[in-house]
């Protein structure tokens, strides 16, 4: 009797050898494609970013009173808020301020452009070097330039997580009710509508890891010459921590 997952395991062994022809095929300028498709993925990530901020603004609504970040404190105004100096000028500002929650998020989400900028590269660098230290512990022949290679492709399915979640984002968010009446209040509405998302969010990264396993398996098996089984393990240890890691 054919097993069930045959199907299953033809079509995976036709998507790794395709996988594995196209290294093959690219490996002559594959340093130069690694460095395109690692930019690629940065500055999707810094357009990700800038999208985030984006959508709370467009789904948040809501305005709350906060402390005015502009006025020194109160015992700062007691002493020299008569002077006529920068101090006291100050010091005429009011004490609490009316800000739309929204647009602050969208303030605060730009900070972390940086991440995208700087965080994608050295992310590719640990893991071309994590990955390289295990094909060689498994007998892989390849070259460290080899191993970056494979980990620009594989950094490449990240851009399909990137739109899982900012689409998810934005759903929550535009059909949750957020109408706290202090910064805390709203955050802990923000985490609790993003929170429904989980379930979908967590599907969304197991297909990227999974086309991820395909990615590093095909690779290892052309540059690094190793055995679709060898190859296979050490990909699956990645996935692995990746998938924790999404879980988390």
């Amino acid at each position: 009797m054919p097993s069930p997952i045959a199907p299953l395991s033809r079509a995976v062994g036709s998507l790794l050898d395709r996988s594995r022809a196209h290294f093959e095929a690219v490996r002559p300028r594959s340093g130069a494609v690694a460095v395109g498709l690692v930019l690629l993925v940065t500055l999707s990530t810094v357009a990700g970013v800038l999208a985030l901020g984006a959508a709370f603004d467009a789904t948040i609504d809501s305005e709350v009173t906060v402390d005015n970040p502009d006025r020194p404190p109160e015992a700062t105004c007691e002493s020299f808020g008569d002077d006529d100096s920068l101090i006291g000028e100050r010091c005429d500002r009011p004490e609490r301020i009316e800000v739309d929650v929204g647009e602050e998020l969208r303030g605060a989400t730009g900070d972390y452009v940086a991440y995208g900028l700087f965080g994608v590269p050295v992310w590719w660098g640990i893991f071309a070097l994590a990955l390289h230290g295990g094909a060689r512990l498994a007998g892989g022949s390849g070259t460290a330039g080899d191993s970056f290679a494979i980990a620009a492709w594989a950094l490449v399915p990240e851009l399909l997580r990137l739109a899982a979640g900012l689409a998810a984002i934005w759903y929550a968010l535009s059909t949750a009710t957020v109408d706290g009446a202090t910064i805390e209040a709203i955050a802990n509405e923000i985490v609790a509508a993003i929170g429904t998302m989980e379930g979908p969010l967590l599907a969304a990264s197991a297909v990227v890891i999974a086309v991820q396993w395909v990615i590093v398996v095909s690779g290892l098996e052309a540059v690094h010459d190793l055995d679709r089984g060898t190859a296979g393990t050490v990909a699956g240890a990645f996935a692995a921590l990746a998938f924790l890691l999404a879980a988390v």
